[in-house]
């Protein structure tokens, strides 16, 4: 009776550490999404949601070829519609859809056998740490994208030997629900097909028609709708794209633009496969970026592969298998980067930190029903649990410099606040519905004009990312082709940046306070010579506003164009 009484209070105990997580997990998200600051990604996917939705700029065009999948957009749109196109509004639906995602995360382990206790766990692996609390609380596909994930294995998980018509369709639709989120799924695409040839036994062959038959007639109906620029961008991986095109195997739809010119973001191309490795592996990158932002989930994963490959536990081979497919999704993505941003593996590693929380979990359930008694169980998860929270608390601490997120912590005003005072004054300075060009790099002006009803270029949301230097060997035939593709993807380089100064747009808007000093290469900058000698020549100042008491300061002044052409160059 009373070893009874002691395994109710044990069990009651775990429900109430598991509900304290939850709870203070909620507490955190709603002031993230309240507070929080943010950057060029979750700016254009709050402001390009809103546009795509509301038929202000059609995606996969000259004026906004997109470079993302398009689900998100949509998603987020339609939700905009019904609640609002706020940055609160768009995060609050990543909370709310992270929410979904604890719970199938917890029901999965619950299928699997686990107690509140390892659920706990898993979900300060999962989100309690401030890379957590910062990515699932932003107007972002990382929400999304582990929700599709953690339903396909709940899909996976239901085949037993045999795999029925409806389960099929669903796992079918959500694999392509999961393409169309992002690119870098076809990883976790290849890893649930790879399981389904076990887990559907005979019935393996009807999940993959269903699969490739939904994925192939859901991306040629967009294909038809969005034409080749969306064939391009869907099909689109760093190198891997590249080699199908030599190959013969996709079509080389832009070939001048991107091989005959280069980035300029400062992104290292080492010269041989042994440097590119040694700078992805070296401490700046695995340190800083990676065990920094993300000890917890990594010391899950390690853990839960030294017991499932030296203790026979239950569940050892899911544990293995959700290890093991940590590793490999976090090496996929970070080699698949080295091309394009090697320190955004930082960012990259929440879509896979769900797998460390299960195979985490998992390994804890196993060493507490393995154990010599219930005294030791108990010791094990609570230590555990408090180990991770202590954890996660040192490193989100310890994040400063330029290696801080723009957290709640880091954050001394709320930017959603300071984008509906600014979107008010700017409903003032012009009429809503104008269009005006953008040039600054503070992300609050674009969310407030937008706010204010005034529309921007799509590509002044991620300009420098956007911008391309010409090879210097280029004869002026192909410079000339290489720009005109570049137009074609929603590109720049000096060229289009000139032509843009000579032509473009009535009004501009000039970002005046923060002064940020920018690099060299980036031209159209408050303080480069190109717009200084535009606004010079063929602009007058019409207002200004100051907003003294935001953090930091923030400042903008108007022009109005009253000539064009080649004198806006001084020429």
């Amino acid at each position: 009776m009373d070893v009874s009484k002691g395994k109710m209070r044990y069990r009651a105990a775990g429900v109430g550490i598991l509900l304290a997580i939850l709870a203070c997990w909620i507490a955190l998200s709603v002031a993230a999404a309240l507070r929080e600051g943010t950057w060029p990604d979750e700016t254009a996917y709050i402001i390009k949601s809103w546009w795509y939705v509301s038929g202000a700029v059609k995606p996969y065009t000259a004026e906004d070829t997109t470079w993302y999948q398009p689900l998100i957009y949509y998603v987020m749109g339609s939700w905009q519609w019904m609640f609002g196109h706020g940055v609160v509004s768009s995060r609050l639906l990543s909370v709310l859809i992270t929410a979904i995602d604890i719970a199938l995360l917890g029901y999965l382990l619950r299928r699997l056998g686990c107690t509140a206790w390892p659920v706990a766990f898993a979900v300060v692996v999962f989100v309690l740490s401030e890379d957590g609390i910062f990515y699932f609380s932003s107007a972002t596909p990382y929400a999304y994208f582990v929700c599709v994930q953690l339903i396909a294995l709940h899909l996976l998980l239901g085949m037993r030997r045999q795999a029925s018509l409806a389960t099929a369709v669903a796992l079918g639709a959500v694999l392509t629900m999961a393409y169309l989120l992002r690119i870098n799924a076809v990883a976790f695409i290849a890893l649930s097909l790879g399981i389904a040839w076990v887990r559907a036994g005979r019935d393996r062959w009807r999940v993959y028609f269903c699969s490739a038959a939904i994925f192939l007639t859901t991306w040629s109906l967009l294909a038809l709708l969005w034409g080749p620029r969306f064939v391009y961008v869907t099909l689109w991986l760093p190198g891997m794209t590249d080699w199908l095109i030599q190959a013969g195997v996709l079509p080389n739809l832009y070939s001048f633009a991107l091989s005959h010119s280069s980035q300029a973001l400062g992104v290292p191309h080492p010269s041989t496969l042994r440097d590119m490795l040694a700078y992805a592996f070296g401490w700046d990158i695995m340190g800083h970026y990676l065990l920094n932002h993300h000890g917890v989930p990594l010391a899950s994963a390690l853990a839960a592969t030294i017991v499932a490959a030296l203790r026979p536990i239950p569940n050892r081979g899911w544990t293995g298998l959700f290890a093991a497919s940590y590793w490999a999704l976090l090496v996929f993505h970070h080699l698949g980067l080295q091309s394009i941003c090697p320190t955004c593996i930082q960012a990259y590693a929440n879509y896979v930190d769900y797998l460390a929380a299960l195979a985490g979990g998992l390994a804890l359930h196993g060493l507490m029903q393995t154990a010599s008694n219930d005294r030791l169980a108990g010791g094990i998860a609570i230590g555990t649990i408090f180990a991770s929270l202590a954890l996660a608390a040192v490193q989100a601490w310890n994040l400063v410099g330029p290696y801080q997120l723009p957290s709640i912590r880091n954050r001394a005003s709320s930017l959603p606040e300071e984008v509906r005072l600014a979107g008010e004054t700017m409903r003032t300075l012009l009429p809503p519905g104008t269009k005006a060009e953008f040039v600054g790099s503070d992300l609050r002006i674009p969310l407030a004009l937008v706010q204010a009803g005034i529309q921007i270029p799509p590509i002044t949301l991620t300009l420098p990312s956007n911008y391309r230097k010409l090879n210097e060997d280029l004869t002026p035939e192909q410079a000339a082709q290489a720009t005109a593709e570049m137009k074609q993807l929603t590109g720049w380089t000096d060229t289009i940046a000139k032509e843009w100064m000579q032509e473009s747009g009535d009004w501009l808007i000039l970002q005046r306070r923060p002064v940020v000093p920018a690099p060299d290469w980036l031209i159209w900058a408050p303080d480069a010579a190109l717009v200084r000698t535009g606004l010079e020549k063929c602009f007058e100042r019409v207002s200004e506003s100051a907003f003294d008491t935001f953090v930091p300061p923030l400042s903008i002044a108007l022009y109005r164009r009253v000539r064009r052409g080649k004198t806006c160059l001084g020429e």
